[in-house]
């Protein structure tokens, strides 16, 4: 991993290791808020809202428009997630779990491309 640039409704935070960059996101989990997760670059990024021990997963490939959501056909329940200070509810079969959405973002931060660990919807 190079660097590693997370922005919150709290600021832009730099971190050099992807444990570094997993910590903060699990301190930041209950806060129900979403998190952009970068390299030194604005794209590739992901998108990853949280709630409590559900995420939902936005990949953006770049600013043309090629984005994908997190899917999950295994998942029933309704989450309500706060993105860009708004509420948003996304279909049932986009939120995955919280553990999964840290294997997607340590994947990331190893290739920056696209994880291959969940399964994508593409936009």
């Amino acid at each position: 991993m190079g660097i590693g640039i997370i922005s919150t409704n709290r600021g832009d935070f730099t971190f050099q290791s992807a444990d570094d960059v997993i910590k903060f996101i699990q301190a930041v989990a209950l806060e129900n808020t979403d998190i952009w997760i970068r390299g030194e670059k604005t794209y590739p990024c992901v998108a990853v809202c949280v709630n409590g021990e559900y995420a939902s997963v936005n990949f953006f490939q770049n600013d043309a428009g090629e984005m994908w959501l997190s899917y999950n056909d295994k998942n029933q329940i309704e989450v309500t997630f706060f993105a860009g200070g708004e509420e948003w509810k996304p279909d049932v079969d986009a939120i995955i779990t919280l553990n999964d959405a840290i294997s997607c973002i340590r994947e990331f931060l190893d290739t920056y491309e696209r994880p291959t660990c969940i399964e994508w919807q593409e936009l």
